[in-house]
C-alpha cells in the first residue's frame, strides 16, 4: 500500500469510512490487509487506531493451527470463522474498536450490522465484489443503504488485461480524489 493512497483515506487523526470495490481476484483482500496494518500501526502522520477484523472465511488473517498468519498490526484484534454480521457486532460490543474491518459484505444482515456500527460512531473498512461504485449502487441491499448513507471513500480496484491493477479513489460525492497504480 502506497503512502499517497493511504493519505487519501485519512484526515488529521480520522480514518474515513472506506469501501474497497473490485471484481473477484482484483486484490481487495490484499489491499484490505495493507490498510488494516497501516491504520493499526500508524504512520508518520497518522496515529495508530484500534482495529477489529472479522474474518469469516479466514482469508484476511489466514491463521493456521499454530497461530501463524498475516501480520495485521499491533492494535488489531482478529475474530475468524464467525459470520460477518454477528462478528462485527460482537467486536463492537467487546473490543472497543475505533475501526471494524470485514471482507465481502453485501447481504441484508451485513447492512443491518453496518447501520448499527456507524450509529455507534465506529468507522468501517470493508470490501465488496463489484466492477465499480455505480455497479455496487445497483445492489438490492447495499445500494439503497449507500445512496442514503454514503461512505466518505470508495477505492475502486481494476485489473487491466495486462495484469496490472489501477486504483481510483472517489469521495461520497463521487469526485475523483486519487488515481494510479498500487
Amino acid at each position: 500500500m502506497l503512502q499517497p493512497l493511504f493519505s487519501c483515506l485519512t484526515k488529521a487523526d480520522c480514518f474515513y469510512n472506506t469501501l474497497l470495490i473490485s471484481p473477484p481476484g482484483g486484490g481487495k483482500t490484499t489491499h484490505l490487509r495493507d490498510i488494516i496494518r497501516m491504520v493499526s500501526d500508524g504512520t508518520g502522520y497518522f496515529p495508530g487506531e484500534n482495529v477489529s477484523v472479522v474474518d469469516e472465511r479466514g482469508e484476511i488473517g489466514n491463521r493456521t493451527r499454530l497461530n501463524e498468519g498475516f501480520y495485521l498490526g499491533k492494535r488489531t484484534d482478529l475474530l475468524d470463522h464467525c459470520p460477518k454480521a454477528e462478528g462485527m457486532l460482537m467486536m463492537l460490543r467487546s473490543m472497543g474498536p475505533q475501526i471494524i474491518a470485514a471482507d465481502e459484505i453485501g447481504d441484508v444482515k451485513d447492512i443491518e450490522a453496518i447501520r448499527y456500527i456507524r450509529n455507534c460512531g465506529c468507522r468501517l473498512l470493508l470490501t465488496v465484489h463489484g466492477k465499480d461504485l455505480e455497479d455496487v449502487l445497483q445492489r438490492p441491499y447495499l445500494g439503497p443503504y449507500l445512496k442514503q448513507h454514503p461512505f466518505e471513500r470508495y477505492v475502486q480496484i481494476r485489473c487491466e488485461k495486462d495484469g496490472h491493477r489501477k486504483i481510483e479513489i472517489v469521495d461520497s460525492e463521487r469526485n475523483l480524489i486519487w488515481k494510479g497504480a498500487p
